[in-house]
Parts: C-alpha cells; sequence; structure tokens
C-alpha cells in the first residue's frame, strides 16, 4: 500500500509543477530589456529644463516584441548632454500592452526603465488564448515577461478570470 501511495504522492507533485510551469508559460509577456525604444506618434514635445517630453495622437511605442499602447505619453529623461536616457514612461487613456500572443489593456501605466517594470492601473485586462483575467493593477516585470495581479482588499477589485478556457468559444 505504501508504493502506491508514494506514487500517487509523486504524480499528484508531478501534476502541480507541471500545471505551475505551464500557468507561468501561458500568462508572461515576450520581452528584450535591450532592444531600443521605438515610438510612432501624431506629436512630441521635449522640455529641456523640466527633463520631460510627451507624446500625443496614438502613440506606439515598440521594443524588441513588446508593444505599448495610449493615446498620450509623458516621459522622464537624465540630464546627460552627451546621451539624454529615458527613465520612466507614462501612458494615459486606452493603455494596450502586447506582443504576439498576450494582450494587456488598462487606463494608465508607467514604465520605469531602471527597475524593468510597466504597472497597469484601473481595468486591467489580461488575454491569451486560453485565458482572460481582470483586476485593478498589474505588474509586468521586463526582464522575466511575469505578470503579478494584485487586488486591494475591495470585494469588487479582486482579481477574477477564466483560467485554461477551450479554444473553441461555445456559441
Amino acid at each position: 500500500m505504501s508504493l502506491i501511495r508514494s506514487y500517487l504522492i509523486f504524480f499528484s507533485i508531478f501534476i502541480y509543477l507541471n500545471n505551475q510551469l505551464l500557468a507561468n508559460e501561458l500568462m508572461s509577456f515576450d520581452t528584450n530589456i535591450n532592444a531600443p525604444l521605438k515610438v510612432n506618434a501624431d506629436k512630441m514635445y521635449i522640455d529641456k529644463i523640466a527633463l520631460e517630453g510627451g507624446f500625443s495622437g496614438s502613440v506606439s511605442i515598440n521594443q524588441g516584441p513588446l508593444n505599448f499602447k495610449a493615446d498620450q505619453m509623458k516621459f522622464i529623461f537624465t540630464n546627460d548632454a552627451s546621451l539624454p536616457l529615458i527613465t520612466s514612461l507614462y501612458a494615459f487613456n486606452g493603455v494596450v500592452i502586447s506582443n504576439q500572443d498576450m494582450t494587456a489593456t488598462g487606463n494608465n501605466a508607467s514604465y520605469s526603465v531602471s527597475n524593468n517594470e510597466i504597472i497597469l492601473l484601473g481595468n486591467v485586462t489580461v488575454e491569451n488564448s486560453l485565458t482572460t483575467l481582470k483586476g485593478n493593477k498589474l505588474l509586468i516585470d521586463l526582464e522575466s515577461g511575469a505578470i503579478d495581479f494584485m487586488a486591494d482588499g475591495n470585494q469588487n477589485n479582486r482579481v477574477k478570470g477564466v483560467l485554461m478556457q477551450s479554444e473553441k468559444k461555445d456559441e
């Protein structure tokens, strides 16, 4: 009996770890923090005194496989005359973060270039072909591509969703 029990325990652990790896693989962004930030926008301004600038009009920033879109974005940059660097990006109104197989949407976002992370806030939805999750705040780690939903104590702002839904939608 103990041999069968040992096999069952081993099998249970094996299934659990495989499901955890599958879930992590299914819910992560493909990223490349070493890729340059390429921007496309209708308008741009730079304030060298305040060390900030902004883009407006269907702004799209691409960094390797990751696309970052919003109606408006503001950025902060360093005071290095030879090579000013963007340290932070802030996106407003209709934020969409996507790559080939995953999309996250929300009201606003902040991208800390130095911390390699994006925080998406307000009415956040993350979708891929098998999973849909909703919450109020999402952290995307750009080094690993991992996502982390954060819920507050309010029952209405808890993380909700459908995991591992079939690819064939019910009609």
